[in-house]
């Protein structure tokens, strides 16, 4: 039976002429199969291995129509079994010596077209399991190799990672990196879609796949383009619309001078100056509740700061000062520990600020904050926004925050700015904010 090749929207078919005596038994004049997105001599060898099979068994069904044996339905399922790649060297069977032998008369018919030496049929033992070839790493293999050459990159992150693999892996029921395919990665994306996963969580899930699958290319674990490149559903525009909120002044208002804070403040002393510390530094939420009473210090100028050694970026490893008025009022709280300043422990890879960031939604709700897209991270966007407010230079904003700032000028041809000129440049945001949220601060000089 001869295969008669067609594309359809950038996918690949093939046609087979039911042989005339076979029609009315078949009912049908045609016989159709897809063929994927492959390679054209994927797409070759894919198409003549059905032509293999679907000849044998046209063949039988002829053979009992002359013999008058009863009328067998046509089974599909048998139109599969070996797999040949012909660009890896790979041969798999279903290690049967039959489909063993199948496989090696597709490669001395498929001799000709790709110019390859036809290999030798086996001569094991039918009892004797073929072996077959490696299909190189798995997706749980590459992920630990990924997190063992980036070290620098948060448990947390790594956690983020496995699950999306593992997930992934699962669903498209394949344990190889090589064996996945571009529609592996659209199939999972549907699937997420159909589970009510959010767009923004859609997207995230494969920007996660396509780090881990760039970085099998790099490995050479995977040949071709990246299978997960160019999966966006949202633009680059529609995800800033679409993040989180920058809270307005008086809803900060509301929040920091609010009975809930009163209440903090006697039960919940951890809580209260997390966010204290948050809202006078812009400092991430994982980097306040990891603080230890090491990381404050004051330079020889007096200027008092935070040194952030560790960090999710190489711009977050950073000094960030304290205005001066607020470090007398935190200095107690920061003087009465040994060496770690809050209670909070990181938690199933979710940080050690998982359980502020549980509870703040439950202080913006009694504070009477109820905008949309406000979370706790929006502290730390109302703190740029300030300083944006009070015309602090967008270098030293990003250099406080710890944001990344790829300016040739900026990163080769200057120095950091000193923690002296920090504090100095952010005086009057600091000084408005402290006028703002002062109700529960008390100093004791």
């Amino acid at each position: 039976m001869k295969p008669f090749l067609f594309s359809k929207r950038q996918r690949h078919y093939v046609r087979f002429f039911v042989p005339t005596a076979l029609q009315e038994h078949l009912g049908k004049k045609y016989l159709f199969f897809p063929l994927g997105t492959g390679a054209g001599h994927e797409v070759r060898l894919k198409a003549h291995q059905i032509a293999y099979n679907l000849t044998n068994t046209c063949n039988q069904l002829l053979e009992n129509l002359a013999m008058n044996k009863p009328r067998q339905d046509f089974d599909l399922s048998n139109i599969r079994t070996y797999e040949i790649d012909l660009k890896n060297g790979y041969l798999k069977t279903d290690g049967t010596p039959e489909d063993h032998q199948r496989a090696i008369e597709a490669l001395n018919t498929l001799k000709g077209l790709q110019g390859l030496q036809a290999p030798q049929p086996a001569t094991q033992a039918p009892e004797t399991p073929l072996k077959t070839a490696s299909r190189g790493i798995k997706v749980a293999e590459l992920v630990e190799q990924y997190f063992k050459l980036k070290k620098q990159l948060k448990p947390a992150t790594a956690i983020a990672y496995g699950n999306v693999a593992k997930e992934f892996a699962q669903y498209i029921r394949k344990q190889h990196v090589a064996d996945i395919t571009e529609s592996d990665v659209l199939r999972y994306q549907n699937w997420l879609a159909e589970k009510g996963n959010a767009t923004r969580t859609i997207d995230n899930k494969l920007i996660n796949l396509h780090a881990l699958f760039k970085f099998a290319i790099q490995q050479k674990h995977y040949e071709g383009e990246n299978p997960a490149a160019n999966k966006a559903l949202m633009t680059k525009k529609q995800r800033l619309k679409e993040g989180y909120g920058i809270f307005e002044r008086e809803e900060i208002e509301a929040i920091f001078n609010s009975d809930f804070m009163k209440v903090a403040k006697e039960k919940d002393k951890d809580y209260f100056y997390t966010l204290f510390i948050t809202l006078f530094t812009g400092m991430r939420i994982g980097e306040v509740t990891s603080l230890e009473k090491n990381q404050f210090k004051t330079s020889e100028n007096g200027t008092h700061y935070i040194h952030i050694r560790d960090s999710k970026t190489l711009a977050g490893q950073r000094e960030v000062p304290i205005f001066k008025k607020f470090y007398y009022f935190i200095k107690p709280f920061i003087d009465s520990k040994e060496d770690k300043i809050f209670k909070y422990e990181a938690k199933d890879g979710k940080g050690s600020g998982n359980a502020v960031g549980k509870k703040f939604p439950r202080h913006l709700k009694a504070a009477g904050v109820t905008r949309q897209k406000l979370v706790f991270h929006s502290l730390r966007k109302f703190v740029n926004n300030e300083m944006k407010r009070f015309s602090v230079d967008v270098e030293a904003r990003c250099q406080l925050l710890g944001h990344e700032f790829d300016n040739v000028n900026s990163n080769i041809y200057s120095n950091e700015f000193t923690i002296e000129y920090l504090e100095e440049a952010t005086q009057e945001t600091f000084k408005s904010i402290y006028e703002l949220s002062k109700k529960h601060i008390t100093i004791d000089f």
